[in-house]
């Protein structure tokens, strides 16, 4: 086994949340899950906010927001971005659902950081762009009310 390996099999065995996937580093459970399965993912039947962004790094997000009684009672959101950036959609996501707007527009990026056990440093900006397109899709819903 090369040096390398030695030292990410010893990784792997300290971090007991990692999971390995095939074309990713070594990542949280929570990550993973998101990255294979990612929760609220596509536009829900009905919305009354939305929002699109694409961030520096050229990937897209879109989220959409039905939005009863000052609460989010049904998100949806997409992306062409890498998993990383699916992963980070659908904690924002599901750290919003249930909430306020008011609660909701307060996620920032290290709050889906922080849900997700963390992003590798490369991929850390898929959690902006996560926070700033959810909190564009509560704008949106509230200049349309």
């Amino acid at each position: 086994m090369t040096p390398n390996g030695d030292r990410k099999d010893q990784k792997m065995r300290q971090n007991e949340n990692a999971v390995r996937l095939p074309i990713f580093d070594d990542v949280s459970e929570a990550v993973a899950l998101r990255v294979q399965t990612p929760r609220n993912y596509g536009p829900p039947t009905t919305w009354n906010g939305r929002a699109r962004i694409t961030g520096p790094c050229g990937d897209t997000m879109e989220f959409w927001i039905e939005v009863l009684n000052d609460r989010i009672v049904r998100l949806g959101f997409t992306t062409d971005g890498c998993g990383y950036s699916r992963a980070a959609g659908s904690m924002a996501g599901e750290l919003a659902l249930g909430s306020l707007t008011a609660e909701a527009n307060t996620i920032e990026q290290k709050d889906v950081l922080d849900a997700l056990d963390g992003l590798p440093p490369e991929h850390v900006h898929c959690a902006l762009l996560a926070a700033n397109t959810l909190k564009a899709a509560i704008s949106n819903f509230v200049e349309e009310s």
